[in-house]
Formats: structure tokens, sequence, C-alpha cells
């Protein structure tokens, strides 16, 4: 019984010290649980276990010390005064003057002691020598001690190590343990857990390392400026640290018991306060890539407090986190935010030391929520404001890609809830929000934001209102936000976003300081773009001019200001424009200067090749557009070395005739930058990361907002920008290559571009045919889309040079058989077979500079096998175009072959799918009927069953942003096989591009082209109608059925060589025209010159003139392509 006894007091002995329960009434319990404060279990100690008096004296008198220590302390693990926020020594671990005199009895009794166990007792009288204020003398205790330096030989060994001999020992042990007082003792009854505090070793620990920690603080203290030395003294604690995870982090993890922690906790305070102490100097005094030491520590640190409650030392933990972030930041961010980042089109790996910052980040705010508090009146939570810019700062270190904006708008979330309208949580908010794709939030908090800082300075609440600065450029990128919004709604609203962008540049400027070049330059930018966009979305031909001769000075005044990339942009579209500041020659300088400027800046290149088109310098235009391509397909794999489909030295010399040599070389050397600045996580080699995180003589932490970039001057692309700004460049190459070559030539190149969207995307048509009447039933999939930010305007491809003759003639490779042309029947242009779906992927795997003609020809003739082989399953037509059209209503259909008039008297509308929207037939024709032979060859159809019952008809679901550029692609193929007299596969895509967008206008008007492509003007016209339907501004729409109202054809039977036009049709074509001359399609030739064919045929020779010389100015100056379609009216 005595010797259970003397090993139950021995384990509570060790595990009060082990758990630092000074304060503690009972900090232990006899054999058959009784309560015992200190003094009982002292003399329990002394009565049970004979010949350890001085252990219990040094017991004793260390729970004696550390009482006296935290006195005073509101926190259970503080010793002595520690300032919250500050990294300064001050009076940690030392007593208050008054508690001196009531410590030094027990010092005087430690010195008197003799104990065969002089380690721990020199390690008691050492921390009896600091906290009295004797720190010489506290070195002296601990030189006295033998390797203190390797304190693993100070260390019993586990109770593993004991029990099998085999067993290696920690690096730096010793079997000998005479030295140490925990004696030999291990209880064969205490759980797995806890044996290393029942040994002994536990507490071992914490002793060797409070002396480490002791040390260093000394030498804080007596040698401050040397730092190396208490450095050195810190380094030397690292073993323990690792034998402390090995060890008890490994047996915590096995039990894992939330109670475990509490057992630990003295050890947990002296491994935290050396880590502490080593960090904070280290900050100072290191360099970030000096030995690793700091990094060593942080990892340390970050692997022990995943075990700590959120409540221990949260102010320590607060500082190291902060300081972890910093460093991180630091370290691995550029220097400067990049002028002109490189987007990728695929998402992106973020690096591994932002997974880091993000596990910090989470921690941080597991220990706000446990000591932050939503703050009173007049109050600021600062640590939560703080942690908002640490993320921010994380996240644009990290490449501000917007794929990894969401976890900063959770954080961002999170801290509404410990802070009152925080102006800076809602100046991030918004930019994030918009750069995430979530516009109308981005507004709202805009708003807020505004209204809450205005209040703020309004009420004169000094040190809580945002600075000028921040104010400006967050106006500035508000203001361009909405003029953004406001044209990817062109055509269905958009003025009262740019309403309020001239509201807030109005507000902005109001702050803005005039000595600040870069801002006034930045404002001015934002109010030219501000002019171009509502000169564009009003609509009015009053107002156009003036807002347009303001954009432009406001333009050139930013560019003389503070030039910028973005700045020479916006200045050669505004010189493009038709008005009479009109001057393409500067335009194309300023276009140049721009790409100089921002060489990896894909729509700098496309508007230079657009502009260059003006002056007919095809091949120059050519040139330039090659290289903006070489450079989207560099960005598709942003890892890998330069490949050859970059800009190579054969088409640098070509650039270089282009008057384009400084663009093109910086591009070349800027690529290469940015994929090495991908690989390595941001670290400049040799220049930013010897930076230190602190100054040396810094007492407390500089705000965290002071690591954030300035405001780009626009948001960084995301991968679906950059993939919408490469398609649009190859869509613009086409359009030349089209203009340059002939439709036969451009017939090739399309392959490339559809081999070129496999490779980035994996397949060119993964959509499912929605269900049609003679197709079956197929559901159709797509993704919610997200914000267009390029305006859906118009883009007029008249084909009055390229007309077809009529009628059609085949194809060469069409049967033979064929004489005439087909009835028009539409079927879907995927095979009969519903499962099998275009393998464009396998086949196009390469790049276009390694393509041979054999695989383009496979390629073609697998896209004419498609179409044909869907055409062999034809069955019938319906009629089916815009009766009872309601916008954005239900789509209804009948579920077996329809009878169109039974069908109309039972619904308002049924749109079903343009395979199946062609009129049906009537079996009583007019004689002049243009299609009567047809019909009277063809067998009278049985008449269709009765009609089933309706039944509710899903919305259909909008297409995603990636739908509608395919749905955009697809519509201009229908284009060149239309004009190239391939009817069946400019119908097959045409098919393609509604199963990709059901609402793009273009598909109706590729329609309608088709269908006046052989001869079906009726029908042709109804398509028209349907696109005007769904944009009531589209251009090409009102000028292709216009056309078609002013020089009818005539009938087949009409010995007339032409028909005219009905007097009816020419008035409804004149105030159509009209009403598009003075809005959208002010500056389309072909609206002026079928305008004064209207005024002609009207007799209004006055105005016939004046439309002619407007359609000649427009027709000599225009682009190849739309600006505002092709590149966007704004960056």
């Amino acid at each position: 019984m005595a010797h259970g006894k003397d090993r139950h007091y021995w384990a509570q002995l060790r595990a009060a010290l082990t758990a630092g329960v000074w304060a503690s009434s009972a900090p232990a319990k006899t054999p058959g649980g009784g309560a015992l404060t200190w003094s009982e279990l002292i003399r329990k100690f002394n009565k049970h276990c004979t010949g350890f008096q001085d252990v219990a004296e040094i017991a004793s008198q260390t729970q004696a010390l550390s009482i006296w220590l935290s006195a005073n302390a509101t926190d259970e693990d503080q010793l002595g005064s520690e300032p919250d926020e500050q990294l300064c020594l001050e009076s940690e671990c030392m007593l208050l003057p008054e508690r001196v005199q009531e410590a030094t009895p027990g010092y005087e009794a430690l010195q008197k002691l003799q104990s065969t166990r002089s380690d721990s007792l020199f390690f008691a009288l050492a921390y009896y020598a600091y906290a009295l204020g004797e720190p010489s003398q506290c070195l002296d205790y601990l030189s006295k001690v033998p390797g203190i330096s390797d304190a693993q030989g100070h260390i019993p060994l586990s109770s593993t190590v004991r029990s099998d001999g085999s067993t290696l020992h920690p690096p730096g042990s010793t079997t000998d343990t005479s030295t140490s007082w925990t004696g030999t003792f291990v209880s064969a009854e205490i759980p797995p857990s806890t044996t290393n505090i029942i040994d002994g070793r536990a507490w071992a620990i914490a002793e060797s390392i409070r002396s480490i920690c002791l040390q260093g603080m000394c030498n804080e203290k007596l040698h401050s400026e040397d730092p190396e030395l208490a450095i050195q003294s810190y380094a030397t604690a690292i073993p323990l640290l690792n034998i402390t995870e090995f060890e008890i982090l490994r047996s915590l993890t096995a039990s894992a018991s939330p109670s475990s922690f509490p057992l630990y906790r003295e050890l947990w305070r002296w491994v935290e306060r050396v880590m502490f102490r080593a960090i904070t100097l280290l900050a100072r005094t290191r360099h970030l890539d000096d030995q690793g030491l700091i990094w060593n520590f942080f990892t340390h640190y970050e692997l022990c407090s995943a075990h700590w409650p959120p409540t221990f030392r949260t102010s320590h933990r607060s500082i190291i986190n902060v300081l972890h972030l910093r460093a991180l930041i630091v370290r691995f961010r550029a220097p400067s935010p990049p002028v002109n980042p490189s987007p990728s089109m695929q998402p992106e790996t973020p690096p591994q030391w932002f997974n880091t910052a993000r596990s910090i980040i989470n921690e941080y705010r597991t220990i706000l929520d446990k000591c932050a508090h939503f703050p009173r009146a007049g109050e600021r939570n600062v640590k939560v404001e703080d942690l908002v810019d640490l993320s921010v700062a994380a996240w644009e270190a990290s490449g501000a890609v917007a794929d990894r904006a969401q976890w900063v708008i959770d954080v961002l979330w999170w801290a509404t809830r410990l802070t009152f309208n925080s102006y800076r949580v809602f100046r991030h908010m918004s930019r994030l929000l918009y750069i995430s794709g979530d516009a109308e939030l981005a507004k709202r908090t805009l708003r807020l934001y505004v209204e809450v800082v205005s209040k703020t300075r309004a009420a004169g609440v000094d040190g809580d209102s945002d600075t000028d600065r921040h104010w400006v450029e967050t106006l500035v990128e508000g203001a361009r936000m909405f003029c953004r919004l406001a044209l990817s709604r062109f055509g269905s609203g958009g003025v009262e976003e740019a309403k309020e962008a001239g509201e807030l540049l109005e507000k902005a400027k109001t702050r803005l300081d005039s000595a600040d070049k870069e801002l006034v330059a930045r404002v001015a930018l934002a109010e030219g773009i501000w002019n171009t966009t509502t000169a564009i979305i009003e609509r009015d031909s009053r107002t156009r001019p003036t807002k347009l001769r303001n954009a432009l000075e406001r333009y050139i005044h930013s560019v003389e200001v503070f030039p910028t990339p973005s700045a020479h942009h916006q200045l050669a579209i505004a010189l493009a424009l038709p008005s009479p500041s009109q001057n393409l020659e500067d335009a194309i300088t300023s276009a140049r200067a721009a790409v100089e400027g921002a060489p990896n800046e894909i729509r700098h290149w496309h508007l230079l090749g657009l502009l260059l088109t003006t002056q007919e310098e095809w091949t120059k235009a050519q040139e330039v557009l090659e290289i903006g391509a070489s450079i989207t397909e560099s960005l598709s794999e942003p890892d890998e070395p330069p490949s050859d489909t970059e800009a190579s030295p054969d088409q640098t010399e070509k650039s270089g005739r282009s008057e384009g040599v400084a663009a093109r070389d910086l591009e070349t050397e800027k690529c290469a930058e940015v994929r090495s600045h991908d690989k390595i996580g941001g670290v400049a080699n040799g220049v930013h990361v010897h930076e230190m995180i602190l100054d040396p003589d810094a007492t407390t932490i500089p705000p965290s907002d002071t690591l954030l970039y300035a405001l780009p001057d626009h948001p960084d692309p995301t991968s679906q920008d950059a993939f919408e700004y490469a398609l649009q460049l190859r869509l613009t190459q086409m359009a030349l290559a089209e203009h340059v070559e002939g439709p036969e030539g451009a017939e090739a190149k399309w392959v490339d571009v559809f081999g070129w969207i496999a490779e980035q995307k994996g397949t060119v048509s993964e959509t499912q045919l929605r269900s049609s009447v003679d197709t079956g039933s197929r559901s159709a999939v797509t993704q919610p889309g997200s914000v267009v930010l390029v305006s859906e305007t118009h883009e007029t491809v008249l084909e009055v040079k390229t007309e077809l003759p009529s009628p059609i003639e085949p194809s060469a490779d069409q049967s033979t058989s064929r004489t005439r042309p087909p009835p028009i029947t539409v079927t879907p242009a995927t095979p009969a077979d519903t499962e099998r779906k275009f393998p464009l992927s396998p086949l196009l795997k390469r790049s276009s500079t390694d393509r041979d003609g054999s695989t383009g020809k496979k390629v073609q003739q697998m896209l004419k096998n498609r179409v044909h082989k869907g055409q062999a399953k034809i069955s019938t037509i319906s009629r089916r175009i815009g009766h009872g059209v309601v916008r954005n209503g239900n789509l209804k259909r009948a579920n077996s072959a329809p009878d169109f008039h039974a069908v109309l008297q039972n619904h308002h509308y049924q749109a079903s799918s343009i395979h199946s929207r062609m009129p049906l037939r009537s079996l009583k024709r007019n004689s002049n009927n243009e299609d009567s032979e047809v019909v009277d060859d063809c067998p009278v159809p049985p008449p269709p069953p009765p009609t089933p019952p309706l039944q509710d008809a899903k919305p259909i679901p909008q297409a995603s942003r990636e739908d509608k550029l395919l749905s955009e692609l697809w519509a201009s193929s229908a284009a060149t096989f239309r004009r190239l007299g391939k009817i069946d596969q400019a119908k097959g895509a045409i098919q393609e591009a509604e199963v990709k967008n059901q609402e793009n206008p273009s598909v109706w008007v590729q329609f309608g082209l088709y269908h006046h492509a052989l001869n079906h003007d009726r029908q042709a016209i109804e398509a028209f109608q349907k696109a005007l339907f769904m944009c009531p501004n589209d251009v090409s729409a009102t000028v292709h059925m216009c056309r078609i109202y002013l020089t009818p054809r005539p009938s087949s039977r009409s010995s007339e060589s032409s028909a005219d036009p009905d007097p009816d049709k020419v008035d409804l074509s004149a105030g159509l025209l009209g009403y598009m001359s003075h809005g959208s399609g002010w500056d389309v030739p072909e609206i002026w010159y079928f305008l004064a064919k209207a005024y002609g045929l009207r007799g209004q020779k006055d105005k016939q003139r004046e439309c002619l010389t407007t359609a000649l100015s427009l027709s000599e100056n225009r682009c190849i392509r739309d600006l505002g379609r092709a590149v966007g009216w704004c960056l």
C-alpha cells in the first residue's frame, strides 16, 4: 500500500506541475478521490515519498512564484505585465515591486537548499532571479547546468524507451538521468495518452523550454544591441519542439480528447512563449530568406496552435498569426502590382503558400470569434478589420484570381457580424462581389459604402472615415463597374446604371487631390468612359456628338497627365468613332502605345488589328492579330515553357515591319516573366525576399492595409474573360480572312477555330438539343449565365457583293440527282443517334501550326457527314413563327406532329425549336406561290391526329456565358457556309447556334438569310421579325428585312426583271431605318444606305442625298467588325 501511495503522489505532483494549476484550491486528489490543496499535496508527498524533500521544496517555491507573477493578471496564462498589442519585452515574467519582498524568502530558501538533483534546482533559481529583476544572476545559474543548449539531455527517457531497450533514444538524450529529480517511476495504471506526464517527461520538457526562454529573454535585456545572442538561445529550443510535437501531440491526436489541453497547460505556456519571443525578435532582425529560421518557428507555432483552444493566449496568437500572414504576403507577392497580368483560360491551382495563408486566416477567425465582440457605439473592431485587409492582401499576392475570391467574400460576410457599418468591409466586398460575378449585390454594397462614408464625414467623426485616396479609387472603380453593366444591358436598359456612374464620379471629384496626377488621370479616364457609355446607350442623336466630344477631351487629358495603356486604348476607340474629331491615324498611334505599354493584353492587339483594317492594311492587320492569337495560345498552358505557338522570330520581324517592334519585344518578354512569376509563387529572384517583416525599432505591427495594392485600372480578366477575348479575336481573324481570301479561303480556317475551342473546352457541342417535334425528346442542360461584360450591340454583315445566285447551285459534293433546291426541311445538326456526340476534341487536339492538310480535310468531311446524316431523318414542316409571342414567356409545344390551326386556337403562342418553325404550306396555294412547283410534286400528307391536352411548359433555362459565345461562333460559321453556297452546312450551323443559345437574335438573322438565299422571302421576313422581337434594336435584322421590303424579288412566273416595292412597306422601312439611324445604328453605313433608298422611293431626293453622303463617309472608315462587339467599348 505504501508503494502504491508513493506512486500515486509522484503522479499527482507531476500532473499538478505540468498542468500549472497554481491558484487551484484542489490541484490533486487522494487515492480515494478526495481533494488536496497545494500544501496538503506537498505534505502527503513528503510523507509517502521519503528522500525527496528537495523535490517537494522546489515544487512548492515554483508554485508560490507563479502565483505572485500572475497576481494582477486578468488571464490565467499571463505572467507579469504583458501588453496585448506590443512587441516590446516590458516586465513580462517579472514581479511587481510590491511583490519582490514577498518572493525574496523563497529565493533565499532555494539558495540554501542542498539537492542531488542540481539541474532542477538551478532551473528554479534562474526563474526566481529573472522574476526578481536580476537577469545576470539568472544567466549565471543557467550556466551551471551542463549543456543547457542540448536540453534534451535533461529529459528522462519515456516509458516506451525504458521498456524496450531496442528503441532508439531521442537525439542528444542520455541514459544517465541522475541529475534530474524525475526519477525512474512509471505508473502501469496510467492511460497511454498521459504517460509522459506521470513519468515526469512532460514536466522536464517544460522546465527545459522555460530555462531556454529565460536565457533568451536575459540576452534580450542585457545585449539589446546584439539580438543574435538571444536568437541563438531561442534556436536551441527547436529540438525540444520537435520532441514535443512527436510525443505529446501524437498522443493527443490518438486520444482525441478536448480535455487533454489543461493537463499540459504549463508546458504549452512556455512552448508558446519561447516561440512568440523568437518570432517577434526575428521579424525585426532577420530577412525572410535568412537561414529559414523564422519559417521554422512559424511552422512549429502553426502545428502546436492547432491543438490549443481558441481562448488560450489570444493576444500572442493574434500577433503571430498577423506576422505569419505578413511574412507570406511580403515574400510571395510581386514588388508592385503587375501592370498587365496574363490571364489563364484554364482554372489555376493556387500556390502552396496560399493554402497555408487560408489555414492561418481560418484559425485567426476562430480566435476572434471567442475574444472579439460586436463593437459598442463609437468603437471599432480593429482586429477584425485588420484581418479583412490581410485576407484581401493575401488574395492579391496570389494573383487576384477571380476563382479564389469566394473564400475572401466568406471572410467579409463573417466580418459583418463583428463590425457595424465598416466602410473597410464594404469597400472590399463591393470589389470582390463584382469580380466573382454577383453584380447586383456589388452595386448594393457600393451604395452602402458611399452612404456610410458620406454620413460619417458629414457628422465630423475623426478617424472613422475612409481616406481620400481610397474614396476616390473606390468610386472611380464603381463608376466604371456601372458603365460596364450598362453596356452589357445595351438594348434592354442600362440608362439608370449610367446615370448612377455619373453621380459617383461627381462625388469622387469632391475629395480629389489635384496634386495626385495618377488619380487625376484615372478620374479623367473614368469620365471619358462614362461619356462614351451614355452616348451609346442613350441613343440620342442630339446629345451624342457632345458626349463623344467630351469623352475625347477627357481621354486626351488623362493621357497628358498620366499616360497608361488603358487610357491609350480608350483614346484609340474615341478617335476611331464616326464624329467630326475622327482621326484614324492618331487612333492607330494610340493603339500602338497601348500595345507597347501592356503587351500581354489581348484586347490591345485586337483593337490595333481592327484599326489597321480601316486603312486596308490587310497584311499588317493579319500579323498583329496573329501576335494577339499567339498570346492566347501561350496562356492556354501557363505552367509550361513557351511553346512553338508563341511569337516566333519570323513573326517578330513581320511585326517590326508593322511598326510594332517595341510592342512585340515586350510581349515576348512579358509572357516569360508572368509564367515564371506564376511558377514560383511571386518570388522575385534576389529582389524583395530580402525584406523584413517589421522595422528594427517597431514596437507594434503596422496596419495591414499597407500591404494592399492600389486598385487596378480595371479588373483582371478571369479565365472566362480570357476565353472570350481570344474567341473574339479569332472571329475577327475569320472575318478578315473571308474579306481578303473570300469564303473559300475562310472555310478551311473555321476548322482551326473549332479545333482551338475543342482544345480549350473539350468539345464544341456538349449541350443537348431540347425537345422538338421532329427530333424526339431531348433535355436541355445549360448552366446559369454570369454577367456578360461585352456589349451585345449590332454587327451587320451584308452580302451585297457576295449574294448567291438564284436558284442555288448544288455544291460539288452533293448528289448530282438534285436539280432544284430541296424542300425546306430543317433538322437538328446532331446525328439522329441521340446518344452520339460530335468528337472534335480527339481529332483537333493539336496546335494550328502543326495541323496537316489531310487532317483538316477529314474534319471538314466529318462536319459535312454530320449534317447530311441528320438531313436524312427529315419528316415534316410546321408553321410557328411569331404568333402571339410573349417576351420571356414560357414556351409550350405539342407532343405530336401539330395541327397548326388547332394549336393556335388552344393557346396564344407555341415556340418550338428552330428546326420546326418553318411555315406549313397550305393545301390550296396561290398560283403565284414561289414554291408551288415543289408542293405539287409532293404527296398530300395525311391529316394529323387530334392535339392532346397541352401541358405546362417549363421556362427556357438561361444560356451560360460560354454557350452565348459559342452560339455567336456557330452563327458566324453559318454565314460563311451560306456565302459558299453550302446551304445544308449553313443550316446545321444555325441549328447548333440555337442549341447553344435559344434567345440569340443572330440565330434568327442567319435563319432569315438562309431562307432569303433559297428565295423564300416570306419565311425570311418572319425570321427577321422574330429576331426583332428578341432584340428590338437589332441592326442586322432591321437592315436585312428592310432590304427585302425595298428590293422585292419578281415572282417566278413574271416576265418583269424587277418588282415594284409596296408603298406601305417602303414607309415601314423608312420608319424603322430612321429610328435606327438615330439610335443603335447611327454608325452603320447600311442603315443610311437603305434609308436613302427608302427616301428615294418616296421622292425625298434631298434626304436621299444626305443619307447617301453619310453612308459613304461611314463606309470609307469602317472596321472589319464592329468595335463595341469585338473588343468592347471600355476595359
